[in-house]
């Protein structure tokens, strides 16, 4: 057995039984924990599958935003509340069953189109030169399926505006203030951070990178200020920070609505392709960042002390 199959074997393990002690457990707390270090296996089992960018959004996304959202929100309803009784017996056995059904078909799809042509691919790659981008997956989310993903940022400031608008104080105890170690660590990371978000934009042109990359370091550096010394970065320019909120989706539907007359929705024209895609990368790595902080400072109780800051 190679290195590389030993590897996969144990990942492959190791995800299966994870999911299952992650869904036996039985409070909230243990079950985010459990799901954060879930997450961080699956970013390597993406890069075993040669899916960089994959990997990097799930590190960032899985473990680390939305465990931020879900420990924020625990805050609500009890670390070590205990979730209600189980279902019973059969119940859980016909699931059980109807979930093992569905992955044997699935693997079986997988199965029957392993040696099949790739659709798409050499299409896509084929005309990589003229979609602005030398990344194919930049050139796949922001060109040939520009629309999904103007969609998706649409949906998440749905979702960012939902937050602030439902979010309510939170009662019990209140946080801690940040030690020394911890402040001494967001003011030696700060700069670091603001140094490669900027960098995951440029590199998603050229590889593995972009807006959702970059977004979600940005709303990192978001959810450490808002638990530092300053918990509320919407302070110092609430106005600037209330535009950035919904920069990335505007200014792409904007930018959409431009190109219509090259034919279509999104049509860039090849000489000036690129340039369009690293404005709306831009924009949309500013909104990403700040829709996820703002969905974690509504989560923690933040949103509603400061809703006048939006006003």
């Amino acid at each position: 057995m190679t290195p590389e199959l030993l590897i996969d074997l144990i990942l492959s393990i190791s995800l299966l039984l994870l999911a299952m002690v992650t869904l036996r457990q039985r409070t909230p707390g243990d079950a985010v924990i459990q799901l954060m270090i879930f997450g961080l296996l699956l970013a390597l089992s993406w890069l075993r599958v040669q899916a960089p960018d994959l990997s990097l959004t799930e590190a960032a996304i899985g473990p680390g935003v939305t465990g931020a959202l879900l420990l924020a929100s625990l805050r609500r309803i009890g670390f070590h509340r205990p979730f209600p009784p189980p279902a019973s017996l059969p119940f859980r056995a016909a699931a059980s069953l109807g979930c093992g059904i569905v992955g044997v078909v699935l693997s079986w799809i997988l199965l029957q189109s392993w040696d099949r042509p790739q659709g798409l691919t050499e299409l896509a790659y084929q005309h990589l030169p003229e979609s602005g981008s030398k990344n194919p997956i930049t050139a796949v989310i922001l060109n040939y399926r520009g629309y999904d993903t103007l969609l998706e940022i649409g949906v998440l400031l749905v979702a960012a505006l939902s937050v602030y608008t439902l979010a309510a104080p939170v009662r019990g105890k209140a946080v801690k203030p940040p030690g020394a170690i911890f402040r001494l660590y967001l003011r030696m990371m700060t700069p670091l951070f603001l140094l490669v978000v900027p960098y995951m934009v440029w590199i998603g042109g050229y590889a593995p990178g972009g807006a959702f990359q970059a977004g979600a370091l940005l709303s990192g550096l978001g959810v450490l200020t808002l638990l530092g010394p300053r918990p509320w970065p919407i302070q110092l320019r609430r106005k600037l920070l209330r535009a950035s909120l919904a920069l990335g989706f505007i200014l792409f539907l904007v930018v959409a609505v431009w190109t219509w007359r090259y034919g279509d929705f999104l049509t860039y024209p090849p000489a000036e392709a690129s340039k369009w895609i690293l404005v709306i990368e831009s924009s949309c790595a500013l909104s990403i960042g700040i829709c996820l902080t703002v969905m974690f400072a509504g989560c923690a109780g933040w949103l509603s002390e400061e809703r006048e800051g939006f006003r």
